[in-house]
């Protein structure tokens, strides 16, 4: 998606062309086009393929987007939308394309930021792993809380909130649990004002379902009447108070059980999430690698699989919950010499002897990137590095840094994390080109 810049709205001019063919979805998932003057024009919820009629448009310095448009010939691969109030929900952009197209579309997004961000001319075969569910795949959803304890998502682009009557998506004990919540907010009509936001999420080998609650200003007294009949229900967390560690959630990964502390980052897919995991224990196996350091490693979604396979090193997290956790796990199940830092990835990851070397060095960084620890980490110049990313235009970048520093992208697989939607994650494999970034 293009950055925001200063804007104004315009109403078609006779002198503006008001048809468009759009060409291809780009990173942030809007249809896009180039015009007839050269410039770059961008369509939110048109697809490829299609021409649409722009009634308005707004002009963005160097560029075009459609505010209100009309569609004159769909594509072959434009569904029915399976959800009443997808048009309004900001949340499944793409479930009016096919699915197949769905992945097409992603791998076109991924290669459009290689291309464009990265500057890459020549990549590996790019890989993509469809997800079996389509629907009812996620195990987490973040609700917003409005006015009167009204439970929904954002409309897209704005903070309108869209209450939702389910979510289609959203595994069903999600929904059940949604229901429950209107009926608390019904009974306690005050009781969800402290809150800003909720997130329900369910786990495979239990607690089955948990609340995280997410106070606005004022905080939030768990004390009161309606805290306790919520606690009652479900297993509930509150912001960044530390959680009961018998409430860990559990979930399975090869070889080994993840524990996730309430509010701690989980992927919500989790069949896709073990098929990503095995897609990197498969490729540190063919490494050879016997050494890591896992970056941004959570509550060791990566780091304790391959801990079970007999690897030795250490994660570095600023989470402090999610370190208790992955501490917890790895005690639990005897994985012998796990180690688990919390802090600031870069300051720890700065502050590890010089002469402690790695193998293999891993990162799943937050959508901003990496681009902070990539000196300290090259410094170290690892063998190999497994690189995770949800953003395709901040992974591209990272990457032309690292292969500008001596690293060769070996593979590209994308994983389909959210079907219907625009968004994916993406698996690098590079390798330290020889006689290139030692150590210093």
């Amino acid at each position: 998606m293009p950055p925001s810049k200063p804007r104004t709205r315009l109403a078609l001019l006779d002198l503006t062309p008001n048809e468009w063919k759009i060409e291809k979805l780009v990173p942030g998932g809007d249809g896009f086009l180039h015009l007839s003057d050269g410039k770059s024009a961008f369509a939110s919820g048109a697809l490829p393929g299609e021409r649409i009629r722009v009634e308005e448009m707004e002009e963005h310095g160097g560029y075009l987007r459609a505010a209100r448009w009309s569609l004159l010939e769909a594509s072959p691969d434009r569904v029915e939308p399976s959800c009443p109030v997808q048009s309004e929900c900001g949340g499944c952009d793409l479930m009016m394309l096919d699915y197949s197209a769905q992945v097409r579309a992603k791998q076109g997004i991924l290669l459009e930021a290689l291309q464009r961000t990265g500057r890459f001319e020549q990549l590996p075969e790019v890989r993509f792993v469809s997800s079996a569910e389509h629907y009812g795949y996620r195990s987490r959803i973040r609700l917003h809380v409005g006015s009167g304890g009204r439970l929904g998502f954002y409309a897209a682009g704005s903070r309108e909130l869209v209450e939702i009557p389910g979510c289609i998506v959203a595994d069903p004990e999600l929904s059940t649990a949604l229901i429950a919540l209107r009926d608390l907010a019904r009974r306690y009509p005050r009781g969800f004002e402290p809150l800003s936001e909720i997130e329900l999420r369910v786990a495979p080998a239990g607690p089955r379902v948990a609340v995280h609650l997410l106070p606005a200003d004022r905080g939030f007294d768990l004390s009161s009447a309606f805290a306790v009949e919520l606690a009652r229900r479900f297993n509930v967390s509150v912001a960044e108070r530390a959680s009961d560690p018998s409430q860990d959630q559990r979930f399975p990964l090869p070889g080994v059980e993840l524990r996730v502390p309430g509010g701690g980052f989980t992927q919500v897919n989790w069949a896709v999430n073990q098929a990503l995991v095995h897609a990197l224990l498969d490729a540190t196996q063919k490494s050879g690698a016997l050494r890591f350091c896992d970056l941004y490693c959570g509550a060791g979604n990566f780091s304790l699989p391959l801990f079970a396979r007999g690897l030795t090193g250490l994660g570095i997290e600023a989470s402090r919950p999610a370190i208790g956790a992955a501490r917890r796990a790895a005690k639990e199940q005897s994985l012998s010499g796990a180690r688990f830092i919390a802090g600031d990835v870069r300051t720890e990851l700065e502050r590890l002897p010089r002469g402690e070397r790695f193998d293999l060095a891993v990162l799943d960084p937050p959508r901003s990137g990496a681009r902070e620890v990539l000196p300290a980490l090259i410094r170290r110049a690892p063998r190999h590095l497994a690189y995770c990313a949800c953003d395709p235009v901040t992974l591209a970048r990272d990457l032309r840094v690292l292969c500008d520093a001596g690293y060769a992208l070996e593979g590209l697989t994308g994983f389909d994390m959210f079907p219907q939607t625009h968004h994916f994650e993406t698996l690098a494999w590079l390798s330290l080109g020889a006689g290139t970034a030692t150590p210093h």
